[in-house]
């Protein structure tokens, strides 16, 4: 994630010391002793250099900045300057601190030692009050502003914590569903240029027919790999027990399908039709079976299927469609089941009613 600068130029410490000439404001009447004067220029050019560098230092550096700004204030109070403009510097200092806690007692610190040397020196409350409030009015100021920077980057990494997923979940389903496509129409293709070849000498008319649905398969396969890419990939379900038919006699295998695919809602079936696809695919593929069986059914809640094969079957390590299968049903809510039936496979698949 790409982060802005944390502070630009007029968050920084640079604009801020426009408001040190406020401490020479008494002067204009009533002009200060030598010792006074001697002490404030002092403690002007110890404050300068410690708030430049303690301004955007770590915590505990910044904290002790702060102490020795308060200082410098405390320790010119008695000699007629405005020396509470010093702790609302270390307050605005301190608002940075984390854990938060940590800023808010050392504001109110600063606020109740201010408070301590004004009232211990008999000042005029006018005189050294409006510094408190100051003090703490900016201290909490940045506290506040601190606070809203940190949410707001939160919400910025959250943001793009949110966009990288979609896109990495985009990914994955532009992945299933071209492995989904691409493989039943490459089988396809291949059963019946097999098949072709072996017509062309003693049945040329059937071989030509062949050869024809070739080039029908192949662009209904480029087809679902446009919608695919668009993301609209998954047909009725009707529509896919259909290819799967024709994909099965092609291969060889009887095709036996009970149940009604208009009985299942457009939304579920879109989701068992991937399903079907994946599976079936597997058996021409895979599975060495004579005979394929798929039954549908559904009720209020649930719709399933369960594709059923008398193939070799046993032990077999799950890829790349069964992952894709397992992952797209989870993502509507349903759940996938793959088991040895003894001498061949079953995959049994359900989905919810009324899936988005």
């Amino acid at each position: 994630m790409v982060v802005t600068s944390r502070r630009s130029w007029i968050e920084g410490p640079l604009p801020w010391l426009a408001y040190l000439p406020f401490y020479a404001m008494p002067w204009f009447w009533k002009p200060p002793g030598d010792t006074g004067l001697i002490l404030s220029i002092a403690g002007i050019a110890l404050f300068l250099p410690v708030y430049l560098l303690g301004y955007s230092a770590g915590q505990r550096a910044r904290t002790i900045a702060a102490a020795i700004i308060v200082a410098i204030g405390l320790v010119l109070a008695p000699f007629g300057g405005s020396w509470t403009v010093f702790p609302i510097y270390a307050a605005a200092m301190v608002g940075y601190l984390q854990p938060p806690r940590r800023a808010i007692v050392a504001i109110l610190t600063i606020a109740i030692l201010t408070s301590g040397v004004g009232i211990a020196l008999e000042q005029m409350t006018l005189w050294w009050l409006p510094g408190v409030l100051l003090s703490m009015m900016t201290g909490f100021g940045t506290f506040s502003r601190e606070a809203f920077y940190k949410r707001t980057q939160a919400l910025l990494a959250s943001q793009e914590e949110v966009r990288r997923l979609a896109g990495t979940a985009e990914r994955e389903r532009m992945a299933r569903d071209l492995h989904d496509v691409i493989g039943r129409t490459l089988t396809l293709i291949a059963l019946r240029a097999d098949l072709a070849a072996k017509l062309v000498t003693p049945d040329v008319a059937a071989a030509q027919a062949e050869m024809r649905a070739v080039a029908d398969i192949a662009r209904t396969g480029l087809s679902d790999v446009r919608a695919a890419l668009s993301g609209t990939a998954g047909g009725s379900l009707g529509h896919e027990l259909d290819l799967s038919r024709d994909a099965l006699k092609a291969a060889g295998i009887v095709a036996t399908v009970t149940g009604d695919p208009h009985a299942i809602p457009p939304d579920a079936g879109a989701v068992l039709a991937m399903t079907v696809r994946e599976a079936v695919t597997n058996v021409i593929r895979h599975a060495g079976a004579g005979a394929c069986r798929i039954d549908l059914t559904t009720d209020d809640t649930i719709a399933g299927i369960r594709i059923v094969d008398d193939g070799r079957g046993g032990a077999f390590r799950e890829g790349h469609g069964l992952t894709g299968m397992r992952q797209r049903l989870a993502a509507a809510g349903g759940t996938l089941e793959v088991a040895w039936v003894g001498p061949g496979t079953c995959v049994a698949a359900r989905v919810p009613v009324g899936v988005a």
